[in-house]
Order: C-alpha cells, then sequence, then structure tokens
C-alpha cells in the first residue's frame, strides 16, 4: 500500500514515483481505487503560447477518477480541455466539482509535482451490473 496515504489523501514524493506515469498509474501501483478509466488518444497537444495542434483522439471517456489536487506543480499540468470538463459534469454534481478537480488520468507527473497533494473524494458507484 501506499505509505503516503493517509485519510484518502495522497502526498506526492518522487523518490518513490517514477516520472511519466500519470497519476492514476501510480494510484494502481499502490492499490489506490479510483474507479475505473477509459482513455482515447489526446484531443490535442499544446506546441506553443500560439498554436495548439488538434490531434484528434478521443481524451477521457469516462470520469470516474476524479482528484482534486494543491500544493507544488499543479500549475504545470496540462491545463484541463473540454473533454475532461465535460466528463467531470457528466460524472459529478455540480457541488463536487471544483477549480483543482481533474481526472487522474490526465495528470502526467513531472518533478515540478514533487510534494503535491492529491485528494480523493468518495467514489461514486461503478458497479451496477
Amino acid at each position: 500500500s501506499c505509505p503516503l496515504l493517509q485519510a484518502m489523501c495522497c502526498c506526492l514524493s518522487f523518490s518513490l514515483h517514477p516520472l511519466g506515469k500519470t497519476l492514476y498509474d501510480i494510484s494502481e501501483m499502490h492499490g489506490i481505487e479510483l474507479g475505473p478509466a477509459s482513455v482515447g488518444g489526446p484531443a490535442d497537444a499544446i506546441r506553443s503560447a500560439e498554436w495548439t495542434e488538434p490531434l484528434f483522439g478521443e481524451g477521457p471517456c469516462t470520469g470516474f477518477d476524479h482528484v482534486l489536487l494543491v500544493g507544488p506543480g499543479v500549475e504545470t499540468a496540462k491545463p484541463r480541455d473540454h473533454i475532461e470538463m465535460r466528463m467531470l459534469n457528466h460524472y459529478w454534481d455540480d457541488d463536487e466539482i471544483f477549480p483543482e478537480s481533474r481526472l487522474a488520468t490526465q495528470i502526467t507527473l513531472t518533478k515540478e509535482m514533487d510534494g503535491m497533494i492529491v485528494y480523493v473524494p468518495d467514489r461514486i458507484c461503478d458497479d451496477i451490473p
């Protein structure tokens, strides 16, 4: 289990986690259940301050993996796009979505995020047959 997980909160230390993995991947490695995830290819790629290249991927296809990010490096994460926001709105109520809300599958870990705090809200039901 993740030694950093306490009361549904995880503080990331990069001496323990490989860079370049998603937050969802790291959670799975430590047995932290975020729910099922389905991710198509990236919808776009930011190439410069002036140009975002459309890649025509689907992006995130579910919103079960909702987390809240605070602390070091949060501002270095790729900005939340319209597809990620659509999945959050589709799966979560308005009063459960905050400016810090992200999908764990969309957060690629970088060294600047060392010490970032990840809050995991109560899960929504995902096991109805």
